[in-house]
């Protein structure tokens, strides 16, 4: 009797509560950016916070960490507690192209980490600066290759490598100079400091429309529905980038399945709300979730197809 007594007292104490308490209910969900604010994964991941908040209840919280193109914030998620209250904005520029891009990596993007979903794909534009004599992406190509001056900026691993395969394909060279994110890397190239990116549609397209760079080529193999007067890099001309900027959802290795089952069943939910699509498109985004198992090969296949870009353009490691 007296065993029976003490099972019903701890089966109601505080401690044995919350260790039975359903996710998300025993603490605020942190969800690092490896990023600033304003940047196209941290527009990203505050509408998936919102997503699981309204889907879910708790508590979800964005934790902007950027810098080291990306690696601070992943190397922080990486290490922590594999409970599903650390997630982690994952992407193209920090689990495909950004490996490659480091001599010696603090990580391994397939083994160190839970991959729950990819939530969107994200196009380049090429833009540049007013002052560039250049209203199309030919225009601009025969200017690059009369200077020797020229150079783009990027904010992001992806970036990087797409500014200089523009530069690689249409045969000039180029300065690449490194931001700690794009809205800083546009800030300079709407100061005329460096002449032109491939650059998100998020955070490109307002200085665009309020003629501050213009907008000469878009990546994706047919035009786009958010921007269909805009030609695509083969209708320009140029070679069609064979990879693709994606952005996704993570944590680290071990999260429990069911746990991630519960986010990606939320995240097809929102992929399937036509209002949430058109809200995705209107910010240049395109929806496109996946399941957990279907992405784990989607990184493993980007992750190769970044590497053999980066080896063909032969950018060095940091």
């Amino acid at each position: 009797m007296q065993r029976r007594d003490l099972l019903l007292g701890l089966a109601a104490s505080p401690l044995v509560a919350r260790a039975q308490a359903a996710y998300p209910d025993l603490k605020p969900v942190r969800i690092v950016v490896p990023g600033v604010p304003g940047t196209a994964g941290d527009m990203i991941a505050r509408l998936m916070a919102d997503e699981f908040r309204k889907a879910l209840g708790g508590t979800f919280i964005i934790d902007n960490r950027p810098g080291a193109t990306g690696r601070i914030g992943v190397e922080y998620a990486a290490k922590a507690p594999a409970d599903g209250y650390t997630l982690l904005q994952t992407s193209s520029g920090t689990h495909s192209a950004g490996p490659w891009l480091v001599a010696r990596p603090n990580f391994d993007v397939i083994k160190d980490f839970t991959h729950i979903a990819r939530v969107v794909t994200v196009p380049f534009i090429l833009v540049v600066h007013p002052d560039v004599p250049a209203r199309t992406a030919q225009e601009f190509v025969a200017y690059a290759r009369r200077n020797k001056d020229v150079s783009f900026g990027y904010g992001s691993a992806t970036a990087h490598v797409a500014g200089a395969a523009v530069a690689a394909a249409s045969g000039f060279t180029a300065l690449a100079v490194p931001y700690k994110g794009q809205p800083a890397a546009l800030t300079d190239l709407v100061g005329g400091r460096v002449h032109y990116m491939m650059a998100d549609p998020s955070v490109a397209l307002p200085h665009a429309k309020a003629g501050r760079l213009r907008a000469l080529a878009i990546s994706t193999p047919e035009r786009s529905a958010m921007l269909p007067e805009l030609p695509t890099l083969r209708e320009s001309g140029l070679p069609e980038l064979d990879t693709e900027v994606w952005i996704g959802i993570g944590g680290p290795a071990g999260i429990p399945p069911e746990i991630v089952g519960k986010l990606n069943r939320t995240l097809e939910q929102m992929n399937g709300n036509p209002e949430m699509q058109a809200k995705m498109r209107s910010i240049g985004f395109e929806s496109t979730v996946n399941s957990s198992s279907a992405h784990a090969a989607f990184v493993q296949r980007q992750l190769d197809a970044w590497g053999r870009s980066i080896r063909e353009l032969e950018i060095p490691t940091e």
